[in-house]
């Protein structure tokens, strides 16, 4: 869990990081070493498993808007609905 929040941070605080999950998520997420499951959540940006399953609402919502995920989406996801 460590690692995908310090991945979040990362994203919004790093521009390098940010650029690089956008044109190369995979080699990204093996440097944070991050697999299994968060793995998978990260790489689609589902960020309602990742919700779900503890990971920090503060840091999930600012990686969203880093990435330029639509808010109205960004709610209806983490609500199980669509935008």
């Amino acid at each position: 869990m460590y690692a995908v929040h310090r991945l979040l941070w990362d994203i919004r605080r790093n521009p390098e990081v940010k650029g690089r999950f956008r044109s190369d998520p995979d080699t990204v997420l093996d440097d944070y070493a991050i697999d299994g499951e968060y793995r998978t959540w990260m790489r689609n940006l589902d960020f309602k498993s990742m919700y779900e399953h503890g990971v920090n609402p503060y840091l999930l919502y600012f990686c969203a808007i880093q990435l330029e995920v639509d808010r109205a989406a960004y709610y209806a996801q983490i609500r199980g609905g669509k935008p």
